[in-house]
């Protein structure tokens, strides 16, 4: 594991203890040692029956692909090009429909009815494109998390190469759908070094995968995380610099079909967040939902600063969640569960550090950050007391948002 990498991650975070190196390493000393002709011999056998993996054969290489040549087809309208809607709705009904369905049913709708009504022109053909690309989106961002359950169970139970195939389709998602987005909220905001979103999620597919060619299935569940929120970031804050884009174009006097092609746009990348936000505050995530819907909310009425501050209170929420899951995990001697869930805490808290360095200065910001990194430091040591002053202090800070 690279310390540098998981230093670009946080602006103050030391990330230092993270690393159990070594912990679980199993004593070569013990292993017995086959004759090298038999070891050459099952090691032949071995190639001969196990075909060789192909990314491209996946169901995700596939499911992106079709993804991608639908959206090269709908951005025809950009240049004012017919677009082919009998090519589009058969390649969604064949290569996209029943997977988004077994991940989402409400995404399968959204993103059906879209092309459907794009075609009829019952919805104005660029709100129809906006619609499909980033509700399909939100289902990529669900795949990539069943994914990561799935490659933590495998490699818990020893079954390393597969474990290592699936990673290569989240490398694959990571590449093709999530970046290209993050990239335009890093050039959008300017985040540059440890805080650019494509360098954090760069850095959490990294460690993810220096723990999984080293077999250790506790860090490759622990680091997920960081790839996880890191894409998470990306996605909150497309929905709300939406909000921000449209109270702008409202006060220049656009169109209301312009206004409504970001909201809905909004709407389409906050799916991937909705559910889990809701955890953190029930009530600000479902206004949130209410505002970016074409149906009931008028783009006009949009106002920046209300989706801000109802995306600071879920998120609020989020990390005093984990505050009190991480110490409970520990005592109930779940150390790993504890970790995962501290560094949670602390990559909901990293989503927070531009408004943590608007309200408090840089130099404050860094030493709340630098806080929340002692308490993932001593619930990783087991120590619950230490934890406890570090949580309070953490806890306090973000009052102050």
């Amino acid at each position: 594991m690279r310390k540098k990498e998981l230093k670009k991650i946080f602006a103050g975070f030391l990330m230092t203890s993270i690393i159990l190196a070594g912990c679980n390493k199993t004593n070569e000393a013990e292993k017995k040692e086959e004759p090298a002709q038999e070891s050459t011999q099952k090691a032949e056998e071995k190639k001969e029956e196990t075909p060789a993996f192909d990314i491209n054969q996946t169901a995700t290489a596939k499911e992106v692909s079709a993804y991608l040549s639908i959206k090269q087809e709908l951005e025809k309208m950009k240049e004012n090009q017919q677009v082919n809607w009998d090519q589009v709705i058969s390649t969604y009904t064949s290569d996209l429909q029943n997977s988004i369905n077994e991940i989402n049913s409400e995404y399968q709708q959204a993103t059906q009815v879209a092309l459907e009504s794009g075609k009829s022109g019952d919805v104005d053909q660029n709100i129809a494109r906006q619609l499909f690309d980033k509700t399909t989106q939100s289902y990529f961002y669900q795949k990539q998390k069943r994914l990561q359950q799935e490659i933590s169970e495998l490699l818990a139970s020893g079954k390393t190469e597969e474990a290592k195939n699936a990673f290569e389709e989240v490398k694959l998602l990571a590449n093709e759908v999530f970046i290209p987005t993050a990239t335009k909220r890093d050039e959008l905001y300017s985040l540059s070094g440890e805080a650019s979103i494509v360098e954090n999620i760069h850095s959490g597919i990294t460690t993810q995968e220096e723990a999984l060619n080293s077999g250790n299935a506790d860090d490759f569940k622990v680091f997920s995380q960081i790839t996880d929120k890191s894409i998470y970031k990306s996605y909150y804050l497309a929905a709300n610099s939406y909000a921000e884009k449209i109270e702008a174009a409202v006060k220049e006097g656009k169109e209301d079909l312009e206004l409504k092609n970001m909201q809905a746009e909004a709407w389409g990348f906050y799916q991937a967040i909705k559910e889990s936000l809701s955890g953190g505050d029930e009530a600000a995530a479902t206004k949130l939902n209410d505002i970016f819907s074409l149906d009931k909310t008028n783009a006009k009425d949009i106002k920046a600063e209300e989706v801000n501050t109802l995306f600071v209170s879920a998120i609020k929420g989020k990390i005093k969640g984990y505050h009190e899951k991480a110490p409970a995990e520990l005592e109930a001697g779940n150390t790993t569960e504890a970790r995962v869930k501290a560094l949670e805490g602390n990559m909901f808290m990293k989503m927070l550090e531009m408004k943590l360095n608007e309200k408090l200065g840089a130099e404050q910001a860094k030493t709340a950050f630098e806080t929340a990194q002692k308490w993932y430091d001593a619930i990783a040591a087991g120590n619950a007391e230490e934890a406890k002053t570090h949580s309070e202090a953490v806890l306090a800070v973000l009052e102050q948002l």
